[in-house]
């Protein structure tokens, strides 16, 4: 199982391959995007996914809100300078949190963005903390994604939104096919993904109500077939890599092997990338009063 330590080494690894194809210091972005007859352009799609889900979970100017797994703070940055809103981005990196709040103040941003280092499973902030609890391709990271709903349950306020986009793995996956998937997964510090269907019944167990669930993989496909394409530009680096670098992690030889992976994987429709979202309706004697 990977520990907190192994994630966060993964997006050190890793940084550099995002600035080079991600074109991190203008996207701000360490996901997919999401294309539409609004996008032309691959830097387009990977602020589209701010707007589109901004507009699935009614983001407001009145809204606190917790980007769960914030990466370099590109959502946070877009949430508070095209909606106004408050927003609290978190990551177990340290370097993401630097480079978040050096974002955040070249945006003149710091007065409704803050970023720390923290654990979005066990955040230490106090009940009914926020309005929206926002998590782009973060959930995943968690073995046990009941954990992260439980915690986003009880930050949320009564009547908040929460907004997942993440990976899905197909349910009743035979031996070879989980094996895939699992190594892909392995490949980017993730043990392994949940079903959709395993992550819609965690969310009614906790007491989320008004579930409503995206698929969208027409909407990332070309973003991972970018990322495919990168595969074969990075094969003779890589190898390079692990030539000279024999005590080199297994994170670091795989890394780039993945950008193989996740295409092959999607194309033979082992996974979907979704999106979900869930409200905090809570009857008065719930949980006998309690919401956490």
């Amino acid at each position: 199982m990977f520990s907190k330590k192994d994630i966060s080494r993964y997006y050190d690894l890793s940084q550099g391959h995002y600035r080079l194809f991600w074109k991190l210091e203008k996207s701000k972005s360490l996901h997919y995007g999401y294309w539409d007859s609004s996008t032309k352009k691959f830097h387009d799609a990977l602020l589209n996914i701010n707007k589109i889900l901004a507009q699935r979970a009614n983001v407001s100017k009145e809204d606190v809100v917790l980007d769960a797994g914030c990466g370099v703070g590109g959502s946070s940055i877009w949430l508070a300078k095209n909606i106004g809103c408050k927003v609290t981005g978190i990551s177990l990196n340290e370097e993401q949190v630097k480079q978040a709040n050096t974002f955040a103040q070249k945006e003149v941003m710091k007065h409704l963005v803050t970023f720390e280092q923290n654990d979005y499973t066990n955040t230490g902030f106090p009940d009914e903390s926020f309005d929206v609890i926002w998590a782009i391709e973060s959930v995943c990271y968690v073995p046990d994604k009941s954990e992260f709903i439980r915690e986003a349950f009880r930050l949320l306020k009564k009547g908040g939104r929460l907004i997942v986009a993440d990976f899905f793995k197909k349910e009743g996956l035979q031996r070879k096919d989980a094996e895939i998937v699992k190594r892909w997964a392995n490949g980017w510090a993730i043990e392994d993904y949940s079903t959709k269907e395993n992550f819609e019944r965690q969310l009614n167990e906790r007491g989320f109500s008004n579930i409503h669930f995206e698929n969208a993989n027409d909407a990332i496909i070309r973003s991972a077939k970018r990322l495919y394409r990168a595969y074969f530009l990075g094969m003779i680096p890589a190898f390079i890599y692990r030539l000279f670098n024999p005590k080199a992690t297994e994170l670091a030889k795989n890394n780039v092997g993945t950008a193989h992976l996740q295409y092959v994987t999607l194309k033979r429709n082992l996974w979907m990338y979704g999106i979900f979202y869930g409200e905090k309706t809570v009857a008065p004697d719930f949980f006998n009063g309690k919401t956490c």
